[in-house]
Formats: C-alpha cells, sequence, structure tokens
C-alpha cells in the first residue's frame, strides 16, 4: 500500500487479491446495507418463502462472481448504490417470479386452516366445458358411495362443518 492509497482503495486491493480476512471485512461492512434494502422490498407472502438472508446471500454470490468489477468503484458509496440496486433486482426477479409464474405462484396457495369445499356452482369465470367436467368428477367421486357417505358429501360440498354434519 502507498501513501497515496486511502483506506478504500487499500482493503478494494487486498479483496481482489482473493484474501478471505478482507472478503469477510467487506461482507461486514456493506452486507447491513443489503439486508435493510431486502426487508423493505421482500412481499409480505414471500416471507415464509425466503429469509432476507437468502437474498443477501444471492447478492454476494453475483457480486463476487467478476471481482475485476472492484476496479470500477472509486468510493465506499458507489459500492453502497450498486449492491442496494442489485438487491433491489434480486427481490423484484423473485416476486415476479413468484406470482406471474403459475407454477410458484404464492397468490394460488391456500390455508390448510380452510380446507377448499367442492363446488359445482358456476363461477363467472367457468366455461361450459368446465362445469360438465366438475359435475361427471363428482358424480364419478359419489358413484358406488352408500348413501350414507353420499349424505355427508352432500352436506360438505353445501359448506356444512364437520361439528354440523357429525350433529345431523
Amino acid at each position: 500500500m502507498t501513501s497515496a492509497d486511502s483506506p478504500f482503495e487499500a482493503a478494494v486491493k487486498e479483496l481482489r487479491t482473493g484474501s478471505d480476512e478482507a472478503i469477510w471485512q467487506f461482507i461486514q461492512t456493506y452486507g447491513p446495507h443489503i439486508q435493510r434494502v431486502v426487508r423493505r422490498r421482500l412481499h409480505h407472502k414471500l416471507r415464509s418463502k425466503f429469509d432476507s438472508v437468502d437474498f443477501v446471500q444471492m447478492v454476494w454470490v453475483s457480486f463476487f462472481a467478476t471481482p475485476d468489477r472492484l476496479a470500477q468503484f472509486e468510493k465506499p458509496e458507489d459500492i453502497i448504490r450498486y449492491l442496494v440496486v442489485m438487491a433491489k433486482n434480486k427481490v423484484v426477479e423473485e416476486t415476479r417470479r413468484r406470482f406471474e409464474n403459475q407454477k410458484h405462484n404464492v397468490a394460488r396457495e391456500r390455508s390448510l386452516d380452510q380446507p377448499e369445499i367442492i363446488e359445482t356452482s358456476q363461477h363467472p369465470s367457468d366455461t361450459p366445458s368446465q362445469i360438465a367436467i366438475a359435475h361427471e368428477r363428482w358424480e364419478s367421486l359419489i358413484e358406488g358411495e352408500p348413501e350414507r357417505n353420499r349424505q355427508i358429501l352432500e352436506m360438505r360440498m353445501h359448506g356444512a362443518t364437520f361439528m354440523e354434519i357429525g350433529e345431523s
């Protein structure tokens, strides 16, 4: 380190050499900035799927994948800005993936505390073929069942709770 090097420039030089101590110091110094952004941006429905640390780690993996990028930063504020933007992008990308993709859409998840009731009534979005398929499935479900079971299934389909079914 020359006398002209600032502490920041010296830390970046040491980081570029791959020093484990320098990497750890860098993570401890700039990690809280990333975590704050992630905690502010992470959608409440994704909090059960991800911890903010998951995103922090994703940012570090991307950042350290190209160590030559460190040369473009002249002061600590530049790195903070870069890491904050990277963290925002990671959260936005995962949010889009989890809300726009049918496969991982968290908006489609249902609580186990309130089981879905099989309905054969028509919804505004149901097509005639969907209604016909639902009726066919219902009929195949209750076909061959004893009368008692059919009554229980009918009551359940119409929204009766298990307590109400038990009482009747």
